[in-house]
């Protein structure tokens, strides 16, 4: 009876050593200090062990409840993004700027998005530097356009390859980080207003197969201060009416059939001024097919001694008299102001046929793509 008990108490020892609900990270590194692990939060780290780094080599084993987000991170500013599972074995080479893993799928996973984001800052880096060595040149500002345009049509590559990272691992929460990706410390690459559905697509599978997960509760309260913003994209665009060229009151609704892009800008605005003549392009490119362009000017500031003598020098100067031009010529205590929130210039609103808002300040290939298919998808009703 004692050899039976004996047996049974290792057997259950064997059990507990042998838990399902562990995970371990071993690793060799030629960092020196001390391995961090941190839990990733929504916008934070939270400290969840660390470890000593001996002869190069380091090791972490843990308990999970479920799969969880890690960052392993190093004296030097290195760091690593996991996702961790139960019993799974992590193995870990960092050497250098040389990293593989082994036996964690989701941290794989992981360690392609975020070689994808670096292509696409090695890109941003590359044209950076290629426009320094023009600047002098006479033709810099056709440059620079180019540039820009070069970079927004790699930025909608990463942005369509986020989605499908997120369509393709619905099952992980390494969904999550491509909703986190950045371009730049305050600029989302994929924008809870123009990527709502991404983030719907998200919350639906967090609740499906993590619901006990914070992130449930966080992405449900975006997602509904989003909805309710009452100019989301979605949402039917603020009707307003302001006097025209000839003094005539000219409504907003009055082009509901259109595709439209409302324009808020100002003679005295450079940036403004700058832009006209790609919105010329576009005006003269798309108005046969449905598109329009609604100029709202914020001339009459107290600076200028004739706000509508500049406003109107501004538009034969730049030659947008084809644009539908509106002001109440009282500079920001316009009422649109108010009405569409903004607080600088140039600001963008571009509105379908039914009047419903479908982008806010996009330019370059992105505006001109949104432009496109808003005009497609009505020939094709």
């Amino acid at each position: 009876m004692k050899h039976l008990l004996k047996i049974i108490t290792i057997l259950l020892i064997t059990s507990c050593n042998n838990n399902n609900n562990t995970f371990q990270i071993t690793g060799e590194t030629d960092r020196v200090g001390d391995a961090i692990l941190l839990r990733i939060n929504k916008e934070q780290e939270s400290i969840h062990d660390t470890t000593s780094i001996k002869n190069g080599n380091f090791q972490f084993k843990k308990n999970l409840q479920e799969e969880e987000l890690f960052r392993l991170r190093f004296h030097d500013g290195s760091f690593i993004n996991l996702a961790a599972n139960k019993g799974e074995n992590i193995k870990i080479d960092f050497k250098e700027d040389k990293l593989s893993i082994q036996g964690s799928p989701g941290s794989i996973k992981m360690l392609e998005i975020s070689e994808a984001l670096v292509q696409l800052k090695s890109f941003e880096d590359s044209i950076n530097r290629e426009l320094q060595n023009h600047r002098q040149s006479p033709d810099f500002a056709i440059k620079f356009d180019d540039a820009k345009n070069q970079y927004f049509q790699k930025l909608e590559e990463h942005k369509r390859f986020l989605k499908n990272f997120i369509q393709e691992n619905q099952t992980s929460k390494i969904a999550l980080i491509a909703l986190q990706q950045r371009n730049t410390p305050s600029s989302m690459i994929l924008n809870i207003e123009e990527d709502l559905d991404s983030y719907e697509t998200v919350l639906k599978n967090l609740k499906m197969h993590f619901p006990k997960s914070p992130y449930v509760d966080i992405l449900d309260t975006e997602i509904k201060k989003a909805k309710n913003n009452p100019l989301a994209y979605g949402k039917p665009a603020p009707n307003f009416t302001l006097n025209d060229l000839n003094n005539k009151p000219f409504s907003l609704s009055d082009l509901k059939g259109k595709v439209v892009l409302i324009d808020f800008w100002a003679s005295w605005c450079m940036p403004c001024r700058r832009a006209n003549p790609k919105l010329v392009n576009l005006h003269n490119t798309y108005s046969d097919q449905g598109f329009e362009i609604l100029s709202v000017s914020l001339d009459g500031n107290q600076t200028q001694k004739n706000a509508r003598q500049s406003w109107l020098d501004a538009i034969r100067k730049d030659e947008i008299e084809k644009f539908i031009h509106v002001s109440e010529l009282k500079g920001w205590e316009t009422k649109v102001r108010a009405l569409y929130n903004f607080n600088s210039i140039p600001h963008t609103v571009l509105i379908d046929r039914d009047g419903i808002i479908i982008g806010k300040n996009l330019n370059g290939p992105k505006l001109e793509i949104k432009i496109q298919n808003a005009i497609n998808n009505e020939s094709k009703k």
